[in-house]
């Protein structure tokens, strides 16, 4: 028993209480993946480019503005909100917790053999199960 760790000061509130453990984790990831990017830009590069490489790209730098009307199909409305495909898929099939009878996302068009959604509707759906998950002690 180490009686130094009784004396580690209070945890912060986080800044964003609705955010479930991978939020946090991936904001997390994000703040250092910045600092590298400012100290060793050569180094996050070879990094990002490894992780580009293992399919991974959630962290990258993204424009931080999309325009609500834009058609994501549903990989990209799941790379737009960081979660599974899967998850885009079930939120489509779902009422909305908050407004009855409507569906939580609704499906906009077909492109090709992809179904699309918009940008604004997607980021609506994502908030609305935040909301949701939080009021519900759901992490």
């Amino acid at each position: 028993m180490n009686p130094d760790l009784n004396q580690q000061p209070r945890r912060g509130i986080w800044p964003w209480p609705v955010d479930t453990p991978l939020d946090r984790a991936r904001r997390i990831a994000g703040l250092y993946r910045a600092r590298l990017n400012l100290a060793a830009p050569d180094n996050c590069a070879e990094a990002d480019q490894l992780m580009r490489d293992y399919g991974e790209t959630w962290m990258l730098d993204k424009p931080d503005i999309i325009d609500p009307d834009t058609a994501l199909t549903t990989a990209q409305a799941a790379e737009l909100v960081n979660v599974p495909v899967a998850r885009i898929r079930k939120w489509a099939g779902l009422n909305h917790p908050e407004k009855p009878g409507e569906p939580l996302l609704p499906r906009f068009k077909m492109r090709g053999r992809d179904r699309t959604y918009l940008a604004e509707h997607v980021l609506a759906a994502a908030a609305a199960m935040r909301r949701y998950r939080h009021a519900h002690g759901g992490s």
